[in-house]
């Protein structure tokens, strides 16, 4: 009688057991066959806004995208700012509206012709495709690549001025490749392009350098004005008599002050 019991009570328990779990079952269907909204699938994300350009008094904010090498990383400033952060803060200040940096995409180390394809990155896509203000440095290590013949760069023994001359001209499909590639991304933001500066104008046997980072820079002016709605901003005068001054210990990259002077002039630049 006692057995009857048991078995009587483990045939319920199993018939319980069985019901929860096709009720559980059906509610597991239910939400992949007739979704709540919140349980949806996410639909493929929309391709970014593009920015409108043009009149920015019309908009109530607006959105800077930075890319490039060590420069606009801000490589050498000892507060951590660089000149975007400045750039930034003091034109939120003077057009009196929120300016939000999008992101940082700078690489120190970075090539022209290595943005050209990071560039068809979807974080690239998206950040540059939302921007009003482009913000950019790049090719001081093209042409200090092409013009290395060995020694140590930190003392400029490894640069060659006619080595430099002979290749330049190989560097600057890199640059156009780049200002293409940002307007086919963005057809109406507005680029600025902050020029080179020659690092070692202090040695004797670099001041000719000087000569073809005048070259570059009037190359990226050519792409500017063809563009015509990109500007470059030129700092070799700022670092060539000022040297000490405006360079960090590593006699390369700008110190506090020399990204202080670079973000003043693209705050005019952008006025």
């Amino acid at each position: 009688m006692k057995s009857s019991w048991l078995w009587r009570l483990l045939s319920w328990s199993t018939f319980v057991c069985l019901l929860v779990m096709i009720t559980g079952f059906g509610w597991a269907l239910k939400d992949t066959w007739f979704p709540n909204k919140g349980l949806e699938l996410p639909q493929a994300s929309t391709k970014p806004e593009v920015a409108t350009g043009g009149d920015w008094s019309a908009k109530k904010e607006l959105y800077v995208a930075a890319l490039g090498d060590s420069l606009t990383k801000g490589t050498g400033d000892s507060t951590g700012e660089g000149y975007v952060t400045r750039v930034i803060d003091q034109l939120s200040k003077q057009l009196d509206k929120p300016v939000y940096l999008v992101n940082n995409m700078a690489i120190n180390g970075q090539r022209a012709d290595q943005l050209v394809n990071r560039l068809d990155e979807v974080g690239y896509k998206n950040a540059i495709g939302k921007a009003d203000i482009i913000l950019m440095t790049i090719g001081g290590n093209d042409l200090f690549q092409i013009a290395q013949n060995g020694g140590s760069l930190a003392e400029g023994g490894d640069l060659s001025p006619e080595l430099l001359s002979k290749r330049l001209p190989e560097a600057e499909p890199r640059l156009k490749a780049v200002f293409d590639k940002l307007r086919e991304l963005n057809p109406t933001a507005r680029i600025i392009y902050v020029g080179l500066y020659n690092a070692f104008y202090d040695l004797p046997e670099m001041i000719s350098i000087s000569q073809h980072v005048a070259e570059w820079n009037d190359y990226a002016f050519s792409l500017a004005k063809a563009d015509g709605n990109a500007t470059v901003v030129p700092t070799y005068d700022l670092f060539e008599f000022s040297l000490k001054k405006y360079l960090s210990s590593d006699h390369f990259h700008p110190n506090a002050q020399g990204y202080t002077r670079i973000s003043d002039r693209i705050v005019q630049a952008l006025q």
